[in-house]
């Protein structure tokens, strides 16, 4: 299954990389390092993740790592993720699924 990051997903780890590494460049590489692999590993198996109660589609999930919400839509033959933010507040009706 191929995994394909959004342009929003893709820069809230680099932001997260970016903060991190004001306190420990070697440890902000290893953390998203770490959190890449880790969602890559989850979304091999895209059901494991709980329907987004926003959308209410069966195509569009959320996993939770670490206080991260992980918001994707499952395809045919990919994942897309969606957004990935810290878990908190936010109106995930906003999202753009396509």
């Amino acid at each position: 299954m191929q995994i394909k990051l959004s342009h929003d997903s893709k820069e809230f780890i680099f932001k997260l990389k970016e903060h991190i590494a004001l306190d420990n460049p070697n440890r902000a590489r290893q953390y998203t390092t770490k959190l890449l692999s880790r969602i890559k590993d989850m979304l091999q198996h895209p059901y494991i993740g709980k329907v987004n109660a926003t959308f209410d589609d069966e195509s569009i999930r959320e996993i939770i790592l670490d206080g991260i919400k992980i918001i994707y839509k499952i395809y045919p033959k990919s994942v897309g993720v969606v957004m990935i933010y810290r878990y908190i507040d936010i109106d995930e009706s906003k999202l753009e699924t396509n």
